[in-house]
This record gives C-alpha cells, structure tokens and sequence, in this order.
C-alpha cells in the first residue's frame, strides 16, 4: 500500500499545525479569473473611487454613451462583448471601434491598487510558486499586487490571457514586465501587451497572448486542483472555454480532482455552466472569496483538497484574512514558506 501523506495520523482531523509544518509536493493550483474578482476585490473602487466595470455596465462606467451618439449607434445591447463584437462585425474599420478601444485602455491603465492589503494579495501569497494564477481582466491590480509582494515572499506564476495594460514583454526573449521598463537581457524596451477585444473569433496567436497559453495550458494538464473565480467563459469567447476544457481534461477524465467555483450568481446555475469541468459532485462553490480554499488554507490548498477527499479526515483551517496588514501577514506566512524551503531541498 502507498505511503499517502498524512494517513499516519490516527484521529479524523490533520491540525493546521501538521499542515504548516509538513507541506506535501502536489501538482498546481491552477487559478483562473474574470471581470467578477476583480469587482469583488474593488466593490466601491480602485484607491481613487473609480468603478471597476464589468461587461455589462463598461459602456456607462467608462462613459461611451457620447461616443455612440456621434456615431449614430445605438445602444441596443448593454453587453459590451455582444456590442462591440456587432460593431466590428459590421464594420471593422470603424473609427467607433478606435475610439472605443482608446477609451477603454486609458480607463483600465488608471486603475489604482490601494495601499491596504487587497484580496489579490491575499490570493497571490496563499499560492506557491508550483501554483499559477491566469487572468482574462485588462485592469493592472494582479500585476501591481504581483509587483509589490514579489520581494516579500515567493509567489505563483501570473499570466495574462486577453493582454493588460500595465504588460510589456521582450519579442526577442520569453520575459514579461511592467510596460515602459527594459528586457533583463537584451535591455530593449518592452513592447505593449494588446488587449484581445471581446470579437467573436478571438485571435490567440498574437505572440504574448500566444505565450501566456501556452503556460496555462502545460499547467493545466498537469494540475492538481483549479480554482474559476468570477470567470463567466462569454459566448463571444468559446475558444477560450474549449481550450480550458480540453487541457484540464487532457489526461484523465479527473475522477478524483476538486474544481473550485466563486461566483456570485446562483449555485445551480453555475454548476450548469462548468459542468464539463466537474466530475459527478466533486466541486466546491462559494460567493466569497474569504470562503474559499485558497485564503483559509494559505499555500495549502491541495493539501486541504486531499486531505478529505482522499484521506476522510477533516483539515483544520487558518485563513489569512484575521491579518490586515502587509507586516502581519507575511509573518503569519513565514513558517509555511521555510517549510516549504526544506521540502524543496530535500526534493533537490
């Protein structure tokens, strides 16, 4: 029989202290976000009030009404993927599509974090760095909370699958960085990440999204456990919906695998959308981040999957969220990163 983590305990519960203490070598947490983390992180605003839209309210958000006007378009769709996706269709060299896009990157790049401790902080330092975070929004907080937790404390991988406004990457070499900054290795200037607009035949092979794919993909096929977090998969976006499913699914029909779902909307409804994804009952829903797996077991989460599902037994919780600041947390975090430090050696 294999020696599975944990099974030499004998009562019905893993204390947070084993947990901790004693991490295990699992596959990624793969986490996948949309527009709706976002607006769960930011619920009144960036650190300047600004509303962070989503795709049904982004026309009156960003104020394109006027523009729609002077064009003589009517609004006849509060979606903005369905609208634009009409209007390129319609005509693709419309100078509303222009001035749309300008709009829309100018709003997103203005986009502030906060000086407190965000919800995408606290996702970034609950994750290892086996882990992968891949985001569909065009706002900058995951990168700019990336940015400053990246010399605190190791993190997961972030990707970026439809663009961002703050990314530049090196053409000549496989590095990503803040827009305006220089390549580590050739000292050439970023070039702008694109946003991928919401048409209904994306185009993935542009060479940074490309990239990006590539990554999640491999990750995917391998992972351990994933995480779909206020992603909806629009019709505008099949693509990226069949892509998800055919890697997740790519090597076993996933029997055993939790599948992490934070939605807001109706359980039964979003369970209907990602049933693809599911195995029988074998998936997890909440409307709060702070209820999710990943802040109550910070950088172990897989180890809080398999403990019950596996082993039977109950994993003892010790969510972040009781610390409010950036000192108290990675506190809180050092004895899981050293623990994890030695795991690695001793994988070395």
């Amino acid at each position: 029989m294999p020696n599975y983590p944990y099974s030499d305990i004998e009562s019905g519960m893993v204390n947070k202290d084993r947990l901790i203490n004693d991490p295990q070598r699992f596959k990624p947490h793969v986490v996948i976000l949309g527009a709706g983390a976002s607006r769960q992180a930011f619920p009144t605003g960036d650190a300047n009030g600004n509303i962070i839209p989503l795709m049904d309210d982004l026309v009156n958000v960003i104020g394109l009404e006027e523009d729609f006007v002077k064009y003589k378009y009517e609004i006849d769709e509060p979606n903005f993927e369905l609208l634009y996706s009409r209007i390129q269709k319609e005509n693709p060299e419309s100078e509303l599509l222009n001035i749309i896009e300008r709009k829309v990157f100018k709003y997103f790049e203005s986009l502030e974090l906060p000086k407190v401790p965000t919800l995408y902080d606290y996702l970034l330092v609950s994750l290892r760095p086996k882990d992968i975070i891949a985001t569909f929004n065009w706002d900058p907080f995951l990168f700019d909370a990336y940015n400053r937790n990246l010399q605190k404390i190791s993190l997961p991988k972030i990707l970026h699958l439809h663009g961002n406004v703050r990314v530049g990457y090196c053409k000549n070499h496989n590095f990503f960085g803040k827009y305006g900054e220089f390549c580590s290795e050739c000292f050439t200037p970023y070039s702008q990440a694109d946003l991928l607009y919401p048409v209904s035949e994306k185009n993935y092979s542009n060479e940074f999204i490309e990239g990006e794919w590539r990554v999640l993909e491999s990750h995917l096929q391998n992972a351990f456990t994933l995480t779909i977090f206020g992603y909806s998969s629009p019709e505008t976006d099949k693509k990226a919906f069949d892509l998800l499913q055919k890697n997740w699914q790519a090597k076993s029909n996933r029997e055993l695998e939790v599948v992490e779902i934070i939605d807001i909307k109706d359980e039964d409804v979003v369970i209907n959308h990602w049933k693809k994804f599911i195995h029988s009952h074998h998936y997890h829903y909440c409307s709060d981040f702070q209820k999710s797996m990943i802040p109550k077991f910070p950088r172990r989460s897989c180890e809080s999957i398999y403990v019950p599902t596996i082993l039977g037994k109950f994993a003892e919780e010790f969510s972040i969220y009781s610390e409010s600041t950036f000192g108290g947390i990675y506190n809180k975090l050092i004895p899981m990163v050293e623990a994890e430090e030695v795991l690695n050696d001793i994988k070395k």
